[in-house]
């Protein structure tokens, strides 16, 4: 367990390093902020939603070859503001994971957020953030029974800021993350996942002002597999 607090530990001093750079990081090929193929948009949560559903019921009723493992999950990243670079956020989550099969799996996860906005003109006391929220990922691999798998990841879930983010938004928002990652599965079954994609926060216009954020960046994740005595 102390290794595994000191990865996180490096891994989120080295995302607060990188932080400070103003170039916009790059967004992977098909999954611009603007195409439905990533999660921005009341359409595409809903096409998720429903996929997932679709794939927990076709799981459970038609194909049976259940995994049905859990695990305690944690991650940290951080993203990049598209196109400008200027506001940064940084994330740490952690909650649980159940495996429903080898090529699926969803989890429910707690998010401690924190950012810095660059922007020029902004007021002192808006320049630094903090907030937390609930979300919910759903994970599709495609060589699940494999010891290294590539897959694809749809977070969304609710967020509030203490403060409001961006500063001429809304502290209450729409929390929606699309990665493309690779996962390697330990010796003793625990997983390790690298992740990069697209993170978005938007209240849906359902309040006054939507000024939305979009940003690219990574995460890292480690989930550790419930033992026989701890699943009740």
């Amino acid at each position: 367990m102390k290794k595994i607090l000191l990865l996180f530990f490096l891994a989120l001093t080295l995302t607060n390093l990188q932080g400070q750079k103003k170039n916009a990081w790059p967004h992977i090929i098909g999954f611009d902020p603007e195409l439905h193929t990533t999660l921005t948009n009341p359409s595409t949560l809903i096409g998720v939603l429903s996929l997932a559903a679709l794939s927990y019921g076709l799981e459970e009723h038609l194909l049976k070859n259940h995994d049905n493992i859990n695990y305690y999950t944690a991650r940290t990243g951080m993203n990049n503001e598209y196109g400008f670079g200027l506001r940064n956020v940084w994330h740490q989550n952690g909650g649980v994971e159940h495996r429903i099969a080898n090529w699926f799996s969803i989890s429910a996860e707690f998010n401690l957020q924190e950012w810095h906005d660059q922007s020029p003109l902004i007021d002192s006391k808006n320049t630094f953030g903090i907030g937390t929220g609930l979300l919910a990922y759903f994970r599709w691999y495609l060589l699940g029974k494999l010891r290294v798998s590539p897959y694809i990841e749809y977070g969304t879930g609710i967020f509030l800021g203490f403060s409001k983010f961006p500063y001429n938004g809304t502290h209450f928002t729409f929390t929606n993350s699309t990665q493309l990652g690779i996962e390697y599965t330990l010796n003793n079954l625990d997983k390790i996942r690298l992740g990069y994609g697209n993170f978005n926060q938007t209240n849906y216009n359902l309040l006054a002002s939507n000024p939305a954020y979009n940003g690219n960046g990574f995460s890292i994740s480690y989930s550790k597999q419930l033992t026989i005595g701890e699943v009740k």
